[in-house]
């Protein structure tokens, strides 16, 4: 196993943009994640006017592609009905800091038009708009068969296991990636302390590339903390490392 990316999820208005800036040129492989909505980040709200700040001095240190949208409510809707949301398209268009865009959307929790599940075709529509963004699709169990036919018509995305989908709960064991061609990733009740027996578990199921992703652990008083990420990404990296030696023990003897 091979830990491409730290995703630290829930930076938001609350948080320095100089700070958040700092984070991420200490900690190279690691990704914010921000929660997007229309009621939390359409044009003129606090968030969309850090992000676009958050953007602008990320595009001053040349720092690309560590950002990800996560887009809840209309506006994963919105984009799986064909339609990337304005405030979107807008940050992409001007900023070079985000790469991924991750689509936080339950089949059977939200509707798209009169439909339960969104319409391939649109889906794609809006994919191919942002191309030179990856996206993320939750491959939560009443999501997997929607996420198999996105495979196997040949659309491209991340994967993330999180069968709580956003509340925290810690799962006894880790599951293999569902595809070989598609990087896997895993959430669901991941802190600073508990990251490397996490990590531990994800080794047992997964050979290639993965992600993981935390963000209620990582808060202090309701609001993100980068100490509490600190720990988080420092306890990862250690133990990627320990993995590796043992990995690289392994081939040598």
């Amino acid at each position: 196993m091979q830990l491409k990316t730290i995703v630290c999820s829930g930076v938001n208005e609350k948080n320095d943009v100089f700070q958040a800036v700092e984070f991420l040129k200490k900690h190279p492989n690691v990704e914010f994640g921000v929660q997007c909505s229309p009621k939390k980040a359409s044009f003129g709200t606090a968030r969309f006017n850090w992000l676009k700040e958050l953007c602008s001095k990320l595009d001053e240190a040349h720092i690309k592609g560590r950002v990800a949208l996560h887009l809840n409510e209309g506006f994963v809707t919105s984009f799986c009905e064909g339609k990337v949301p304005d405030e979107v398209d807008e940050l992409l268009k001007e900023s070079e800091a985000i790469g991924r865009l991750q689509l936080n959307f339950k089949i059977g929790r939200e509707r798209f038009g009169d439909k339960k599940v969104p319409d391939i075709r649109l889906l794609k529509k809006s994919i191919d708009e942002v191309e030179g963004h990856q996206i993320i699709v939750s491959a939560s169990e009443a999501n997997l068969a929607y996420i198999q036919k996105m495979h196997y018509q040949g659309l491209k995305f991340d994967a993330l296991f999180d069968d709580s989908f956003g509340e925290g709960i810690l799962p006894e064991k880790r599951k293999a990636p569902l595809f070989d061609d598609v990087l896997q990733g895993y959430a669901g009740g991941i802190s600073p302390e508990n990251v490397a027996g996490e990590l531990e578990k994800i080794n047992q199921a997964a050979q290639g590339n993965v992600f993981i992703d935390a963000e209620g652990k990582l808060k202090e008083d309701g609001a993100f903390s980068f100490e509490k990420a600190a720990l988080y990404v420092q306890n990862a990296k250690a133990q990627q490392e320990v993995i590796s030696q043992r990995y690289f023990k392994g081939k040598e003897y």
